[in-house]
């Protein structure tokens, strides 16, 4: 576990300090996510993290943070060693041990691929794609991130049981690019707010569809249940104000 930020881990030690009445001080897991959330020089930058800093000051809390893959930080956050994820889709499964904001923005998922000539205009079904071939006569491969959550139509085919044959589950976002970019994968689904920045970066390699079976996608703040109501109430007191100029 890397944490940036050390200044602030003395303070993070005295876990009282979310009991109401004191200081808000929140452990936050992340892992790279560009160009939403990365890391330049030694700290954190990017437009989530820009968001996330805003609504914390709004809401009055300080914020540490703490590098972990998605499905190690889910389970932190269960267990209340961290106390915030960000970009989260509620479920029942999750609403079981955490809290969860407003809706602060949405997103929808692109499918990225490689280049195979140009790019049909429209969504494609993904379903469809997944059950044809590919360039080698060989089933397609879908690149899948551990403990990650599609939205309610992406995430049974993605997750279809007599499908696991096609799917790669990685730990780590950024290793589907390199698996995609090593062809060992297929494609991937991935944030539209990401997929340009590496479909510039990649022109020559890379595409990226838009999916048919999908509706935008809330995406909420994440709580542990040990973060008190108060806090969270904070949080979407922050979110429903008109931004600042």
């Amino acid at each position: 576990m890397r944490t940036l930020r050390p200044l602030l881990c003395s303070l993070l030690l005295i876990t009282s300090g979310l009991a109401l009445g004191q200081d808000c001080r929140l452990r936050v897991g992340w892992e790279e996510w560009y160009p939403l959330i990365h890391e330049r020089d030694g700290q954190l930058a990017g437009s989530e993290f820009v968001l996330l800093s805003t609504l914390a000051k709004q809401a009055n809390c300080q914020l540490e943070f703490i590098e972990l893959p998605w499905i190690r930080a889910l389970k932190s956050l269960q267990n209340g060693d961290i106390d915030l994820l960000y970009g989260a889709s509620k479920t029942p499964e999750r609403e079981a041990f955490a809290q969860f904001s407003r809706p602060y923005r949405v997103e929808q998922m692109l499918l990225l691929t490689h280049r195979e000539g140009t790019a049909q205009p429209g969504p494609i079904s993904l379903t469809d794609w997944l059950a044809t071939p590919n360039g080698n006569d060989k089933p397609r491969v879908l690149g899948v991130i551990l403990g990650f959550y599609y939205g309610d139509q992406l995430d049974p085919i993605v997750h279809a049981p007599e499908a696991q044959a096609q799917r790669l589950q990685v730990r780590w976002d950024q290793q589907l690019l390199k698996l995609l970019k090593a062809k060992r994968i297929d494609g991937y689904l991935i944030e539209a707010s990401i997929a340009p920045q590496l479909t510039r970066q990649n022109p020559q390699a890379l595409q990226q569809h838009q999916v048919s079976e999908q509706n935008p996608e809330p995406m909420h703040l994440m709580f542990s249940q040990r973060v008190p109501v108060e806090i969270v109430q904070r949080f979407n007191a922050a979110i429903a104000a008109p931004a600042k100029p």
